[in-house]
């Protein structure tokens, strides 16, 4: 019987124990530990109620025969079958088949507190209780890094399980490959893995680990701020450290792609400054945010940061929740794809080359589609007028390109965690 099986068990027979000898409510607590995955991943990752009706035939069509690919999503994170379609969360298997997606992007968030004042008390992480709810290994209640591997770990089962019809993809030569199969009418799905977060960076899991085990993309910050810089969501909110420049040298030594999605504006700042300085030589990614010029947040990137990372050759990834969105609907991530498109071509460059989707799936939000749903955000686009050719490079044939210049030609050997 799998460890979770015995945990779930365990939790239901010590909750009846604490019923029988007279604590009711701790013994129901208890026993519905064995139900808290299922719990907080219905309460938690929701779809915004969507318009009756068919996605129109012209934009089905412009859809199937499009590189889908979403920059940003955090299924392992969630203890479900993603081999089968689930009637809870984003994301899963089938889903991904019928929404069309080519490249799917994994990415492994580890620490989330509900108050920047007491970021380091454990009981503040949700992850921590989102541990202990979903029944983990008791390491992952308390370590960071315990989580990163954990999440790999289930990756690798899923990629495993899958028959083929998920590839990881660590390098050119697999993104090539990716592209091959996919031509030749193969059912198969590509997955890059992302960090969420630096503060994961400790007790062995480094750099270098992060190479070797297939991570493409770091996030310098997601809720707290850290030693290496400032998050958006932080109580300092500050700029980069010389531990985060000694970071950002190193991730691009290893070919890592910086993520500058969750990072305090001064913190944007400063990497920007870096690669304006000739410290950088990659492009910079910012795989799901909005932009202040269509919803004034500070869960977004301003117009003047987008328009810098653009210059740059990087990727600005719109994304498919409130309050990256001014509003829950799925126009609203065609009139942020489109506000960023005219800014950019304002600006003198080819504007829909610079913009890619990170929808968040899985990420604790409600999103304005599943990943079913994908053919409505082509239709949406090209109800905005975005043309066809425009709305290709947005839906992947940018991220596409991106990676095929910036992922290394082969894979480093994969260690264990």
């Amino acid at each position: 019987m799998p460890m979770f099986r015995v945990a779930q068990v365990a939790a239901v027979a010590t909750g009846g124990w604490l019923v029988y000898c007279g604590w009711p409510v701790l013994g129901l607590c208890v026993a519905l530990l064995s139900l808290g995955h299922i719990l907080t991943d219905r309460l938690a990752n929701r779809v915004a109620p969507a318009p009756a009706g068919e996605v129109p035939g012209a934009a089905g069509d412009l859809h199937r025969s499009s590189f889908v690919a979403d920059l940003h999503a955090d299924v392992v994170l969630w203890r479900r079958d993603h081999l089968r379609r689930n009637r809870r969360g984003h994301v899963d298997l089938p889903r991904l088949g019928e929404g069309g997606v080519a490249l799917q992007f994994v990415t492994v968030p580890t620490k989330m507190v509900f108050t920047p004042r007491l970021q380091r008390l454990f009981l503040s992480d949700l992850f921590f209780w989102g541990s202990l709810f979903s029944l983990q290994r008791p390491d992952t209640w308390f370590s960071t890094p315990a989580r990163a591997r954990c999440q790999l770990a289930r990756l690798g089962r899923w990629v495993g399980r899958s028959g083929g019809r998920l590839q990881m993809v660590r390098s050119r030569g697999e993104l090539a490959e990716l592209e091959r199969r996919r031509a030749a009418g193969e059912e198969v799905v590509g997955v890059m893995l992302g960090l969420e977060g630096a503060h994961a960076l400790r007790a062995g899991l480094d750099v270098p680990w992060l190479a070797e085990n297939g991570f493409r993309v770091l996030g310098l910050a997601h809720f707290n701020d850290t030693r290496f810089g400032g998050s958006a969501h932080g109580l300092k909110k500050r700029g980069i450290t010389a531990t985060g420049r000694e970071l950002v040298r190193e991730l691009e030594r290893h070919a890592i792609t910086i993520d500058l999605a969750h990072a305090s504006p001064a913190l944007i700042d400063d990497v920007l400054s870096m690669g304006e300085g000739g410290e950088l030589r990659r492009p910079l990614l910012v795989s799901h945010t909005g932009v202040k010029g269509v919803h004034d947040h500070r869960r977004n990137i301003s117009d003047r940061q987008a328009l810098a990372v653009a210059r740059g050759g990087g990727l600005i990834g719109v994304s498919f929740f409130v309050p990256a969105l001014p509003r829950a609907e799925v126009g609203a991530v065609a009139e942020t794809v489109c506000h960023l498109v005219d800014l950019f071509d304002r600006a003198g460059l080819d504007g829909a080359r610079h913009v890619a989707l990170g929808s968040d799936f899985d990420g604790a939000v409600r999103t304005v589609v599943d990943a079913a749903g994908w053919p409505r955000v082509t239709a949406a686009l090209l109800e905005a007028g975005l043309p066809e050719g425009r709305v290709r490079l947005v839906l992947g044939e940018n991220v596409r390109r991106f990676f095929a210049k910036n992922l290394p030609a082969k894979s480093a050997k994969v260690t264990k965690g």
